[in-house]
């Protein structure tokens, strides 16, 4: 058994540890992004612009999005737990998953959500800022804009090679790497920290939805995140909402792939989405039923065991 060097401190410097390897993270995949850009496209670092309209800014575009998930999501956390528990993988989350029916409830949450997080989205974007925030808010709206362009470059593929990069690249890695993060990492720190199961969720939720940096789509993100939360909370298996996570990435690329080369008609923006009330309240009453099955599955496992 090895020995973790900080196991016995408090939960706050825990999690001093975690921000500041993130924070550290985050610039060296930065930097090591920067320079392989430099390596393979013969140019030096400070004329490396991300010109997406070409070819080769847009590989470059690619390689800083990988870079950057693998440097701030991926070994941050690993190293994380590596210093802090004598069990690091463990105390991620990474146990079998014991129940393949709350298995399946999670994985159908993901789809039968669809007409509530529509909602939550479009109610969202409905939202303003007051006048003295206006400046903030434009700079939002633009920055979203970017991401969503970027977003949209990367998603307009036409081979099955090109769609199978796209789901590594949009849906594996961070499936991996925020669920590490915010559920294997920081979710138990700030349980720990607050003594209370549901605060640590909350928060872990809203640090997962303010993280995309993207205003108008925080409230779908941030209920995504507590869905995932609850899941994990309950199943005590971080591979639960690394799966639900990938099938939600993973279905926004399909879709965009088979609209974008004309298999089928819907768009990935609506897809799951619905007008009708009633069924956004069905949707929000069938996770809620799922979260509680998870939930009394995972109470009558504990009690045998105790």
């Amino acid at each position: 058994m090895m020995i973790a060097v900080f196991e016995q401190t408090s939960s706050a410097f825990k999690l001093f540890i975690l921000l500041g390897l993130l924070l550290f993270g985050a610039l060296l995949g930065m930097l090591t992004g920067l320079a392989l850009a430099a390596v393979f496209y013969g140019l030096p670092v400070d004329m490396l612009i991300l010109d997406q309209e070409s070819a080769r800014g847009l590989q470059i575009a690619r390689l800083m999005q990988l870079s950057g998930q693998l440097g701030l999501f991926v070994f941050p956390p690993l190293f994380y737990a590596w210093l802090t528990n004598s069990r690091p993988l463990q105390s991620l989350g990474f146990k079998g998953l014991k129940n393949t029916e709350v298995v399946l409830f999670g994985v159908l949450t993901m789809f039968v959500s669809l007409p509530l997080i529509h909602f939550l989205g479009e109610w969202n974007s409905q939202l303003h800022l007051p006048e003295s925030m206006a400046s903030l808010e434009q700079w939002m709206l633009t920055k979203e804009e970017q991401a969503a362009e970027l977003s949209e470059r990367f998603l307009q593929v036409t081979t099955i090679s090109g769609l199978a990069f796209n789901l590594c690249m949009m849906a594996v890695i961070p499936a991996i790497g925020e669920e590490l993060v915010f559920r294997g990492a920081l979710q138990p720190l700030l349980i720990r920290l607050f003594k209370n199961a549901h605060i640590g969720i909350i928060l872990a939720s809203l640090l997962f939805g303010l993280m995309h940096l993207q205003f108008y789509g925080l409230l779908p993100r941030v209920v995504l995140g507590l869905f995932l939360g609850y899941y994990f909370y309950y199943s005590r298996s971080l591979w639960l909402p690394i799966l639900m996570h990938f099938v939600n990435n993973g279905t926004a690329v399909i879709v965009y792939y088979l609209n974008h080369n004309g298999f089928i008609d819907i768009e990935m923006e609506n897809f799951g989405a619905s007008e009708a009330m009633w069924l956004v309240i069905f949707s929000l009453l069938l996770v809620v039923a799922g979260i509680v099955y998870a939930k009394q599955k995972f109470l009558s496992i504990t009690n045998a065991v105790n």
